[in-house]
Order: structure tokens, then sequence, then C-alpha cells
């Protein structure tokens, strides 16, 4: 589904990146590990079309996205691609529901029905009671499970996660890695996934292993599906 073909990226002289290259398939969880400085965040967010390569190709079903144009870039970004960061990022003047809806609501669609869609996938994530809340009302896990609702809004191919359990307690950890794994089992959703916490990888197909700007190992492995509880 999605090619990474000789990416190379520099900062000034710091190389960052260097002659990456990665396939990504469709219903696949990807974690990439490596210890910090390694380049994972940048390679994520070359291939989630949030920064641009110095060279090589980023290829979305056989499309060069890469040599996209910004405002073409966007809107491919908003109905392709989902984001999961470390912090939240939820907008604390808006509900969960709103929040969820946001992304729904720049790419077109009515408020009501953004809307509608939002409150569904905040049932599904065990979230009916807090669609109301703002996020200042919500629970770690229950900020970063409307998170993942919001990433989800627009149906998109794949879902880029940058330590989603990063800032959660062990309790919160298991159950983002429980809602990850069970998404992939109900939605055939794509996820790759940036970790330092090694429990994620139980969820994975594969694990790619980065140092010093270059994937050192591609590890595939069995994946042990957990299923989500509310």
């Amino acid at each position: 589904m999605i090619q990474l073909v000789n990416i190379t990226k520099s900062y000034g002289s710091l190389t960052v990146l260097s002659d990456i290259s990665l396939a990504i398939g469709s219903n696949e969880i990807i974690t990439i590990v490596g210890p910090s400085g390694a380049g994972k965040t940048t390679l994520l967010q070359i291939a989630g079309s949030l920064d641009h390569p110095d060279s090589g190709k980023v290829i979305y079903d056989g499309e060069e996205i890469s040599a996209f144009n910004d405002k073409k870039l966007s809107e491919f970004r908003n109905r392709n691609i989902g984001f999961i960061f470390q912090f939240h990022q939820l907008l604390p003047e808006f509900t969960a529901c709103e929040n969820v809806a946001l992304p729904a609501m720049i790419g077109g669609l009515s408020k009501k029905k953004a809307m509608q869609k939002a409150s569904g996938l905040l049932d599904m994530l065990g979230l009916s009671e807090r669609k109301h809340h703002k996020p200042a009302e919500m629970s770690g896990g229950e900020r970063q499970r409307a998170a993942i609702a919001r990433a989800l809004i627009n149906d998109p191919k794949v879902i880029f996660a940058d330590e989603p359990t990063g800032s959660l307690d062990s309790r919160n950890r298991d159950e983002i890695r429980s809602v990850i794994a069970s998404l992939r089992e109900r939605l055939g959703q794509t996820f790759v996934i940036v970790t330092h916490d090694p429990t994620m990888t139980t969820i994975a197909d594969r694990v790619i292993t980065m140092a010093d700007g270059r994937i050192i190992s591609e590890e595939e492995i069995t994946c042990a599906i957990s299923s989500f509880e509310k």
C-alpha cells in the first residue's frame, strides 16, 4: 500500500535518514523502535506527508505523493492519513465529540453528519459517557482514545502513531495497546507506530529497528491480538 524508496533527510550537516526503503502493507501493524536520535519520528513524519524528504519517493497505491504541491498534499492527508501523537492534542475548548468531528468537517462533511460519525466512533471506543466532556474532564486514557477516534474519523488508509502510550501509566498503556489491536481486527486498519514501549511490539506484525538514520533490522513476528474491552 505504501512504499518509501531511498528516503534521505538532513538538517544542515546532520544526516537524519540515510537511504531508507520500506514497504507497508494493508491491514498491517508495524512498530518502529530504536534509540533516541535514530530517525524514527522523522521517518514517520515523511511517510505521513508531514515533512518532505531531501531525496527519494513516498508512494501510496502507486501514486507518488512526495511530488504533490502543498494544497494537493493537504487534501490527500486529510482523506487518507490519520495521526496519533504522544500527547493527545485535543483542543481544550471543545468536547470530545467536537474534537473528533473537526477533521471530517474540514474535509467537507456537514457538522450534523460529522458529529453523528464522531459519536459512533466514541461509542465503539467505550467513550459513550464522555462525548460531551472537555479534555480536562477526562482521564489520560480517555483522552488518548478520543484522539484515536479523531484519527479514524475520515476512514484513513493508514494511521501513524508517534509514542501513543508514552505519556500514560501502565494500565492505560495496556488499554491503548488493546484498542489498536482491536481496531485492526474490526476495521482492517493499518498502523505504523513509533514506540519505546516494548509491550507494543506484542501486537505488531513487523518490528523495524533503526539506528543512526538507517533500518538495521526487520523482524516478522506472530501477532498476539488482545481483544478490546470497555
